[in-house]
């Protein structure tokens, strides 16, 4: 019996020994030959720690007060460490228990935040990138060139395409901004009855670098480069130190296609900024044609503002803006000659051409511009020219608009 109680005994101890604990009755464990038990309340403390069989039976030490335990060092057996949090009581500080993690919490307003932006990302893109886009048009306007052309008594087409006429003599702003000065002399001549025509145009300017030039007809003037005259005769080529280059010659679509019949005596200059001019040269006055791209910081003239919309290009409304005459001291020409002003020149029509007259020009007119507008520029220019030019007009001004129909101004 006592071989059994040994024998099972034994057993036992092989057992304690694979979980780590070893106990024999009388003997003294230590870290060396016990298992490592690990307790909370003093879970730092490195002691040595007896226990003693009695009888045989040996008290289990986990099943003791976990108080009266203490770390006796590291086992020779396999263990897991394990974390484990137990409910000990309510907190003392306030606390909702329906609350959601934070992380459930923030959920709604992460989704919030998010449609914020992308509503302010929206807006950005309605307030910044539209606009732009918009302004595309505009940027794709400023770098195309367009052309005016002034031609007859004098008539305009702008450079936004408005069509516009203006009496009387003088020297008006054809196109004016901070760079670029080109102006026009309006005169009466022998052919026209007493009405103004294109009679000479001056280029210049900070662009120029302080020169001018001035273009005359054919039997009363000449080509001018600052006062001195150039190109006496066609075919012949001016240059000036790469500033620009003129040739004239008889080649280039003429401005007035009623002119067709007549030998060709066309300026061509080519000037910086890409400033193109082309003069027609006839026996008492010029035909003329701009053609520019929108210039930086603004630009008026009777050629109009250049902004896109043809109708604030009324010979009324260009009047306003650039007054009637170039100052004295803004002349590009060497003298100035005295005139009647464009609005009280307009009124020539109703004072001094016969109602009869007037109305024999209309019905001519209408046969011969029958796109034109009642009471419109271009019958009005018409009726002009006829009343004080002959019948002759009425068909000129047809082949000079070509047909086209012309806003008007």
């Amino acid at each position: 019996a006592d071989a059994a109680l040994a024998q099972q005994q034994l057993q036992q101890q092989q057992q304690q020994l694979q979980h780590g604990r070893a106990y024999a009755p009388g003997v003294e464990l230590s870290a060396a030959s016990a298992g490592a038990v690990a307790v909370p309340a003093s879970a730092k403390e490195h002691t040595r720690t007896s226990f003693f069989c009695f009888s045989g039976r040996c008290p289990d030490p986990i099943a003791q007060d976990d108080s009266a335990m203490r770390f006796a060092g590291d086992g020779q057996g396999s263990y897991r460490s394990v974390m484990d949090y137990q409910f000990v009581g309510p907190g003392a500080g306030d606390f909702n228990t329906d609350a959601q993690p934070p992380s459930a919490q923030n959920v709604p307003a992460k989704l919030v935040g998010v449609f914020g932006v992308l509503v302010l990302i929206a807006i950005v893109v309605i307030m910044v990138v539209v606009p732009a886009i918009a302004s595309s048009t505009v940027v794709k306007l400023a770098g195309a060139k367009r052309s005016c052309t002034l031609w007859g008594d004098p008539h305009v087409e702008t450079f936004d395409h408005s069509f516009v006429n203006f009496y009387g003599e003088g020297e008006f702003y054809v196109v004016k901004s901070s760079t670029v000065a080109i102006q026009a002399r309006f005169l009466a001549t022998p052919f026209t009855n007493g009405m103004a025509a294109t009679h000479a145009l001056a280029v210049g300017g900070p662009f120029l670098q302080g020169h001018t030039i001035v273009v005359d007809p054919m039997e009363n003037g000449q080509i001018t480069w600052d006062g001195e005259p150039i190109l006496h005769g066609a075919p012949q080529t001016f240059e000036k130190d790469g500033l620009a280059t003129l040739y004239y010659n008889a080649e280039g679509e003429l401005v007035d296609v009623a002119q067709s019949h007549l030998t060709k005596h066309i300026l061509h200059m080519e000037l910086p900024s890409g400033v193109k001019v082309e003069v027609m040269r006839w026996a008492n006055h010029i035909n003329a044609r701009i053609t520019i791209a929108p210039l930086a910081g603004g630009q008026d003239g009777i050629c109009g503002n250049y902004n896109g919309n043809h109708e604030d290009d009324t010979s009324d409304l260009i009047t306003r803006r650039i007054g009637q005459r170039v100052a004295a001291s803004d002349l590009l020409f060497s003298t100035q000659v005295r005139g009647a002003s464009m609005s009280s020149a307009s009124k020539q029509l109703t004072k001094e051409c016969p109602e009869q007259r007037r109305a024999m020009a209309e019905d001519l007119c209408k046969q011969s511009n029958q796109q034109a507008a009642p009471g419109g520029a271009i019958l009005q220019a018409c009726i002009f020219d006829v009343c004080f030019g002959g019948k002759q007009y009425a068909a000129q001004n047809a082949l000079s608009l070509g047909g086209a129909a012309v806003p008007e101004g």
